[in-house]
């Protein structure tokens, strides 16, 4: 950004922390407590196929749980801290605003989180894994760009953020592909969306249910892979929808009843990607066994020294 633009954001930057509403810090309250809980399932539920585990290492069910219960402490930690009025910036652009920038600053740490639980599961390998991440990393920053009003780029932003969105879904169908079993079926699918971004939800969707359908894999996984699948698009797609909503004044931020209905839109959706996704990633560790394919977790590479 130029001089211009970086005084602009300066001087229009009023405050750096906010009391929120009684509605606003309430939900939020509640929010963190769901996650708090969440995590302490995560991490100090019993497992018993754990304990029957008798292979090398840690038992593969493990990955999840810690991967999981990472996404929910990291976002109890920052919904603490938002219900407090941390992270709640009042912008004057066109009128003042409210920027919930912690809430990008979750975002950017718990989507990968989120992601590398997919592709564990998927089974992609590492730099497949590497650039789903970095997609990922700048969707997130590109949107943290767009949402501040004061950089006068929200709708330039918003549409490079929701190229990346797209990409993102793309790389996670493109390695459910790759990793499906049945050859000829992935490259018809490939033929007909190859190289069409938006395309990527049917890829996305195809991908990982047709890897799903593969009869060498069981029922128990099926289900949870397409349960997975569809929960994640679904609620992903909301947040774009809610930015819609807010910046097309729709919902305006200024009024007090608005802004609380986006934390409660936020906070349920945030509560449903995360928590709910993790409760049905890890409700049976017995599948979590057989769902473990090669993929992230064993293609690191080892250095051995004669």
């Amino acid at each position: 950004f130029g001089s211009r633009q970086l005084r602009a954001f300066q001087g229009s930057r009023i405050a750096a922390m906010i009391p929120p509403t009684t509605c606003e810090r309430a939900v939020s309250w509640v929010v963190f407590a769901i996650f708090v809980i969440s995590s302490m399932v995560f991490l100090f539920r019993n497992s018993a196929a754990d304990e029957n585990f008798e292979g090398k290492g840690a038992a593969p069910s493990r990955r999840y749980r810690l991967v999981t219960a990472s996404i929910t402490i990291i976002a109890a930690f920052f919904y603490f801290f938002m219900a407090q009025g941390f992270g709640i910036d009042v912008v004057a652009a066109g009128g003042q605003k409210n920027f919930w920038w912690l809430r990008y600053a979750d975002w950017l740490i718990t989507t990968p989180l989120l992601l590398l639980d997919l592709a564990l599961i998927a089974g992609m390998d590492v730099w497949d894994t590497f650039a789903l991440l970095v997609a990922d990393v700048l969707m997130i920053a590109v949107g943290y760009v767009a949402g501040n009003p004061a950089y006068g780029y929200t709708w330039q932003c918003f549409g490079v953020s929701m190229g990346f969105f797209l990409l993102t879904l793309y790389i996670i169908g493109e390695g459910m592909l790759e990793h499906a079993d049945d050859p000829n079926t992935s490259e018809e699918v490939l033929r007909c969306v190859d190289g069409v971004l938006p395309a990527a939800l049917y890829i996305i969707g195809e991908g990982m249910l047709e890897h799903a359908d593969d009869p060498n894999t069981s029922e128990d996984k099926e289900r949870l892979m397409k349960t997975l699948l569809w929960l994640t698009v679904l609620i992903w797609c909301t947040y774009p929808l809610y930015f819609v909503l807010e910046y097309s004044n729709m919902l305006n931020n200024s009024s007090t009843n608005h802004r609380c209905t986006l934390v409660l839109l936020y906070g349920l959706s945030d509560v449903v990607a995360k928590a709910v996704f993790g409760f049905i990633l890890l409700m049976n560790d017995d599948l979590l066994h057989v769902a473990m394919p090669t993929g992230v977790g064993e293609q690191i590479p080892m250095v051995t020294y004669n």
